[in-house]
C-alpha cells in the first residue's frame, strides 16, 4: 500500500460505505472549513443542492463535527479523523465520497495550538479511477498559532509521507497561510510534491488573513476544469470552494 505503518488509532468510518464505486471522470470536489456548523439545520439541503448543480463526488470538510450516530455527510459515506473530543461529538477533518476508499490514514501534528492545547489533523484517503489508477486525497488543516519553524516542520513531515505516492493527488483544506514566510514554506511543500494551485474564480470570497488565502486546493496529474469560491452566509466564517477535475492524459 501507499501508507506507512498504521497510526495509534484508526480514522472513524461511517457505517455506510460502497466498496466498488470508483471516482468518475471528471469529478467534482467541495472544500470547506465549516467551523463546526455541519450539523446545523439546512446544511444537508445546501450540500445536496450543490451536488446537483456542480456534480459533487468528493467533500472535504475541516472543523467538522461527527459522532457515532452520524451515518453520512449529506448522503455521502465518509471517513473522519478527530483532533478534538467533546462530550458527545468529535471535531476534525472529514472526507466524504460516493466512491469506496481503498485505504485511509490520519496524520496528526505534534504541535499543539496554544490555549486550547489541541493538535491539527490531516486525513489521507485513497480512491481509484475506472482504470484502477489510484487517487490520493489529502484533507489538511494546518497548524495555526505556532511559530514558523513548527509550520515548516509539520509540512515537511507530511511531505515525506506523501512522497510515497506517485499518482494523481489532491491536497486541499485550510492551510492557515497568513504571512509571506508561511507562503514561502507552503510554496516549497507544493513544489516538492509537484502540485499545482487551483486558482478559484471569485477569489475575493476565499477566507483571507492579511491578504493571504487560507483555504486552498492543489492537485497533481489532474486537469483543472473549474474552480470557484462561493459566498455562503450562515454556516462559517469561511466560504466553500468547489472544483472539477479530470485525470491528466
Amino acid at each position: 500500500m501507499f501508507f506507512p505503518a498504521s497510526p495509534n488509532a484508526p480514522p472513524v468510518q461511517s457505517p455506510v460505505f460502497f466498496e466498488d464505486i470508483l471516482v468518475p471522470e471528471p469529478f467534482g470536489l467541495l472544500c470547506w472549513n465549516v467551523h463546526k456548523e455541519n450539523l446545523k439545520q439546512g446544511f444537508t439541503r445546501l450540500v445536496r443542492e450543490w451536488e446537483q448543480v456542480f456534480g459533487l463526488d468528493l467533500i472535504l470538510l475541516q472543523e467538522a463535527l461527527f459522532s457515532p450516530g452520524l451515518t453520512t455527510i449529506a448522503g455521502f459515506p465518509y471517513v473522519a479523523a478527530a483532533n478534538l473530543h467533546m462530550a458527545r461529538t468529535y471535531a476534525g477533518v472529514v472526507t466524504a465520497a460516493h466512491a469506496g476508499s481503498m485505504d485511509s490514514r490520519f496524520f496528526m501534528t505534534l504541535a499543539r495550538e496554544p490555549l486550547v492545547f489541541t493538535p491539527k489533523n490531516t486525513l489521507l484517503t485513497l480512491y481509484r479511477f475506472q482504470d484502477n489508477t489510484p487517487l490520493m486525497v489529502v484533507n489538511l488543516h494546518a497548524i495555526n498559532f505556532k511559530s514558523l519553524s513548527w509550520y515548516q516542520w509539520e509540512l515537511a513531515r507530511l511531505s515525506d509521507l506523501l512522497k510515497g505516492h506517485n499518482g494523481p493527488m489532491v491536497v486541499a483544506g485550510d492551510f492557515n497561510c497568513w504571512q509571506p514566510a508561511r507562503k514561502l514554506v507552503l510554496d516549497k511543500f507544493t513544489r516538492d510534491l509537484g502540485l499545482c494551485f487551483a486558482s478559484p474564480e471569485n477569489g475575493r470570497h476565499v477566507k483571507k488573513w492579511f491578504g493571504y488565502h487560507l483555504d486552498r486546493i492543489y492537485v497533481r496529474k489532474l486537469k483543472i476544469q473549474e474552480c470557484l469560491a462561493l459566498p455562503c452566509k450562515g454556516f462559517s466564517d469561511h466560504n466553500p470552494i468547489l472544483a472539477r477535475f479530470s485525470k491528466a492524459r
